[in-house]
């Protein structure tokens, strides 16, 4: 009588995984799902991360200012929130890991949830996250976050409270541009555009019925020039800058007082133009100056963007 032997080691191991892969195989072609447990959410790079967060912002803030907006009779929150979902949009929105929808397992995360009310507090949170993102994010967004965190910046001067006669505290933290920086960012450009702002404001000066701000502005601007030519550029500035003709023919305080307001838009704009700049801090020491040379008036009537033009 024949003696049967078993399999070997190899042979034996060789035929479970034969059996094992038939059985997944099978598993597969009938429709059912080998469980791996739910799939981990993707892990955003650091510029995505800085862009998550101040989107996350500007919806709580949005979100605040509408409930406010319901119950407020004497200011106007309606807008602020409109501002916000405008800032939200062009940020690219909340982070949807999933947009077509989650897979088996998994949940898209819920939009953040709010932990106060308080609109000025929402509005520095908006701030400091802008402002990461304008000084570490992506250099190419550097000028749609600065311009985001200028609008802020009005925003909560707006609505914060300061004993009379003081300025409200908060905000950006960065100080503005010194003439030596200036001097370092600016092109040959820059030394004809600030001089010609300056010699609008020595023509409009004398009709203004408070020429107290443009005087300041006029020795900034000079302090800026000199700058820029003791750096070595070429003294390129025009003799006598045209004056616009509606000024020409009527040298009134109305046209003195839109001819200072073009001379700082002219300025706001040559130093809006140097972001983003090597230095990625130094994005929001230019939005902080540039916003100082943008009067009441101007800010008063400040679109979403401003010193921007984006696209609708």
């Amino acid at each position: 009588m024949t003696r049967r032997t078993g399999l070997s080691t190899p042979g034996f191991a060789l035929s479970i995984a034969i059996g094992i892969a038939i059985f997944i195989l099978a598993m597969v072609v009938v429709g059912t799902r080998i469980d791996t447990g739910p799939p981990e959410l993707p892990t955003p790079g650091a510029d995505e991360v800085h862009r998550q967060e101040a989107a996350d912002s500007y919806y709580l803030l949005a979100e605040a200012s509408d409930e406010a907006a319901a119950g407020d009779t004497e200011s106007d929150p309606s807008q602020l929130a409109s501002v916000a979902s405008d800032h939200l949009d062009a940020v690219g929105g909340l982070w949807v890991p999933w947009p077509d929808g989650a897979p088996d397992g998994a949940e898209n995360p819920p939009p953040p949830a709010a932990t106060t009310d308080d609109l000025t507090v929402l509005l520095e949170d908006a701030i400091t996250a802008t402002q990461a993102a304008l000084e570490s994010g992506d250099p190419s967004d550097s000028p749609l976050y600065a311009s985001i965190l200028i609008r802020l910046q009005v925003a909560h001067d707006d609505i914060a409270t300061a004993p009379e006669g003081e300025e409200p505290t908060g905000g950006i933290s960065a100080e503005p541009l010194t003439s030596a920086q200036v001097a370092e960012l600016a092109s040959e450009t820059s030394l004809v555009e600030l001089d010609r702002a300056r010699q609008w404001l020595e023509a409009a000066t004398p009709h203004l019925e408070a020429p107290d701000r443009a005087l300041a502005r006029i020795a900034d601007l000079n302090d800026y020039t000199s700058e820029i030519l003791d750096a070595g550029m070429d003294d390129i500035r025009e003799p006598f800058a045209p004056l616009p003709d509606w000024f020409l023919e009527d040298p009134s305080a109305q046209t003195a007082a839109q001819l200072e307001a073009d001379a700082y838009r002219l300025v706001a704009r040559e130093l809006f133009s140097y972001i983003p700049t090597a230095t990625m801090s130094m994005n929001s020491q230019i939005a902080v100056t540039s916003l100082e040379f943008l009067t009441p008036s101007m800010r008063a009537e400040m679109g979403s963007f401003p010193l921007l033009e984006v696209a609708p």
